[in-house]
């Protein structure tokens, strides 16, 4: 489908999948201490390949949306307080016993860094978004990464959430694209994402020397790393922020869910 000009398109993986190698490989800026999910490309590109989508500009790749379908009733209070990492399980686990995949949940919105300031992301969520109507899901839910967080790192989630513009717009610039799009903050994950490993992985990973036990700050870290030089391990927690977006003209199709239990 065309998406925001004639020249960019979206595809879902299960449209070409000759583009999987392409989606994997793009070069997104994600701090070096995020690593790919095993369980999201092995598991989730797999199964579940129509959710996955990539942009192209004519030929080339630009922008990637990566989500995965959940069952969930529409209460804030009842999604998953791990966020990232409790989506990608709750999927795998509602695929499994054959839920309603009534939800679909982006993971990941990321552009290339060669086409970064084109508004790409912007394009890439309103494909996602149009997309999930088109299969009559009831609800496109986000944990965003409010990526501003890295200038205040020991700022708690719900302070920053409150830092606004002088218009009442979201100062972070990332949850202020998703605003733009009509997305509501509908609650906080604290604990969204967990990352823990020896030290020397993460002196690989920042080229600082984490010569202390305590917290540290890291570039690109949202919320400081905590080491213990005693145990030898470091561990990032990071938080992120729920948004929904809004489906328009939602209907429910004939069958229970274009997606059954197991997308293909």
């Amino acid at each position: 489908m065309s998406v925001g000009n004639d020249e960019v398109q979206a595809f879902s993986l299960a449209q070409r999948p000759d583009l999987t190698e392409a989606f994997v490989s793009l070069d997104v800026d994600w701090p070096a201490f995020i690593e790919s999910s095993p369980l999201l490309v092995y598991w989730g590109l797999d199964v579940h390949h129509r959710y996955q989508f990539i942009l192209l500009d004519r030929d080339t790749p630009v922008a990637r949306a990566a989500a995965l379908p959940i069952h969930w009733n529409g209460d804030p209070y009842t999604l998953p307080v791990r966020g990232w990492d409790g989506i990608v399980e709750q999927s795998l686990t509602d695929t499994h016993r054959g839920a309603t995949l009534n939800t679909l949940c982006a993971l990941e919105v990321g552009v290339s860094n060669e086409h970064a300031g084109r508004g790409l992301s912007r394009v890439a969520l309103t494909a996602l978004r149009d997309e999930a109507t088109r299969m009559g899901f009831e609800h496109l839910i986000v944990p965003v990464r409010p990526t501003g967080k890295a200038d205040y790192p020991d700022e708690p989630i719900h302070v920053y959430v409150t830092r606004r513009r002088d218009d009442g717009l979201f100062a972070d610039n990332w949850l202020r694209v998703h605003e733009h799009l009509g997305a509501r903050m509908i609650g906080l994950c604290p604990t969204a994402m967990t990352i823990s490993a020896p030290i020397y992985r993460w002196r690989q990973w920042t080229d600082l020397p984490f010569d202390r036990s305590g917290t540290v700050a890291v570039p690109g870290a949202i919320a400081p790393v905590m080491v213990n030089h005693h145990l030898d391990f470091a561990v990032y927690v990071e938080p992120n922020v729920w948004m929904e977006h809004t489906l328009t003209n939602f209907s429910r199709p004939s069958s229970s869910h274009p997606s059954g239990g197991n997308a293909q």
